[in-house]
């Protein structure tokens, strides 16, 4: 038996198994606009706030032809580690009582100190964000055209939208994609 055991221990083979995991984490989407997360809702309607600052011409607050008003668009990318592009469109709604209401032009407020302007035909705003951006501000001008070669009504439908105390209701939609490599 002594034999038999300094056999074994002599000629023996060692085995030793390991096992082992590698754990890498997935990078998450959360990406907040105007304080909404985009997964959970779709729908900001209500985090959306259209200023018409006025001037020596018309009140604040009032849509008038002519008249630019903004509404900002925040943009909260601090727990995405991904890059990412955004559309933003801006169009007349079905149901808005003023066809003549476009985007003409956006702003990234703290990045540009100028506006873009939009020429008639484009209604989008485009961009991008690096990875786990803090926030980005994009200020989208709008106005109620009232250029005689561009607009679809007339001035007496512009005034009888006025005293019927017509709506202007505009669409933004917003869409984001993950820039790769």
């Amino acid at each position: 038996i002594i034999s038999f055991l300094i056999i074994r221990v002599t000629y023996a083979k060692y085995l030793s198994t390991l096992d082992s995991n590698a754990n890498i984490g997935i990078a998450s989407w959360k990406i907040l606009l105007n304080t909404q997360d985009i997964i959970n809702n779709s729908n900001f309607t209500n985090n959306l706030s259209l200023e018409f600052p006025g001037d020596t011409y018309y009140s604040e607050d009032c849509v008038v032809p002519g008249g630019v008003g903004y509404f900002d668009l925040v943009i909260d990318s601090s727990n995405t580690p991904v890059a990412f592009s955004f559309v933003v469109d801006v169009t007349p709604a079905q149901n808005s009582d003023i066809a003549d209401t476009k985007a003409i032009g956006y702003q990234f407020i703290g990045q540009q100190n100028y506006i873009t302007y939009l020429n008639s035909n484009v209604t989008t705003v485009q961009g991008s964000a690096n990875a786990s951006v803090n926030s980005t501000t994009i200020r989208v001008y709008v106005s109620w055209d009232d250029d005689p070669s561009t607009q679809t009504l007339t001035d007496a439908q512009d005034t009888a939208i006025a005293l019927a105390e017509g709506e202007a209701i505009i669409n933004v939609s917003v869409s984001f994609s993950q820039l790769i490599s």
